[in-house]
């Protein structure tokens, strides 16, 4: 499977990399939008059947000189580097079942309260929330449980997340961005898997998004909610990772203080 990803990882990068990008100039009768293999081989300095063998995942093992030559040759970002070495390396062991949730990082959803807050794995299944949180959960005409408690699951799957984005579209795209980058850390994990194929399964948008093979790293910004009531509601956000567990990290959305938005979350959560 990681061959497999690795392949078609590289397949995604050549494809939408124009020639002009690489310092190729396109002759007037070239049909192929992006790179040519020949082209990304000569330029990372490999061969062309070689190269070919690696986009089909009929290569074991590549090393990291090469790795670097094909990211130079296919303009990647740090991410998308990042992504590559990941999708290239041994599969990982199975991971542990993750740890419970402390009562500090408990004390911390309670902590910034009336603001949201909710702590997710690497595979973004919610495992504890404050009461903020709880009180919105509440309001979905059927709560979510077992595998189905899982962030990226209710955004492609649940009709009250798609009523409470704005911009739902954007967002998808964003949390299916951030899935794909977890891909290779996530290679030896059955629950990422399992999640991953059953989305495609499932989601025609989630097949068309995880195809493009669009990877984006977490950075905090602002998300725009839909409320019955208060109508659009801007809230920034924020990624704290518990130090003792890396598979946990706090999600917390919040609004300034003293701001009018701050004030609708008191009155939502009843502060």
């Amino acid at each position: 499977m990681r061959r497999k990803e690795l392949g078609d990882f590289l397949r995604s990068r050549r494809a939408r990399l124009r020639p002009q990008e690489a310092g190729i100039v396109p002759g007037p009768r070239r049909r192929t939008p992006g790179l040519r293999r020949e082209e990304v081989a000569t330029a990372a300095g490999v061969s062309l059947t070689w190269y070919t063998w690696l986009e089909q995942g009929r290569v074991n093992g590549v090393s990291r000189q090469v790795l670097d030559s094909l990211a130079r040759a296919l303009l990647l970002g740090e991410a998308e580097h990042r992504h590559l070495l990941e999708l290239a390396g041994e599969p990982a062991a199975e991971p542990p079942e993750p740890a419970a949730v402390t009562r500090e990082v408990r004390d911390l959803l309670a902590m910034v309260e009336p603001n949201l807050a909710h702590v997710v794995t690497r595979c973004f299944d919610l495992v504890a929330w404050n009461a903020p949180v709880e009180a919105l959960l509440r309001t979905m005409p059927e709560r979510p449980a077992g595998d189905d408690l899982n962030v990226v699951w209710l955004m492609f799957h649940n009709a009250w997340m798609r009523e409470r984005f704005a911009e739902w579209e954007a967002e998808a795209r964003w949390l299916t961005a951030l899935l794909r980058n977890e891909s290779g850390r996530q290679a030896g994990n059955p629950r990422f898997q399992r999640l991953v194929a059953r989305l495609a399964a499932t989601s025609p948008d989630f097949r068309a998004f995880w195809a493009s093979h669009e990877i984006t790293p977490f950075t905090p910004s602002e998300r725009v909610f839909r409320h019955p009531a208060f109508g659009e509601i801007t809230l920034r956000y924020m990624k704290i990772n518990v130090e003792n567990d890396p598979d946990q990290s706090v999600l917390v959305h919040y609004a300034p203080p003293g701001s009018a938005t701050a004030a609708i979350l008191a009155r939502l959560s009843g502060a």
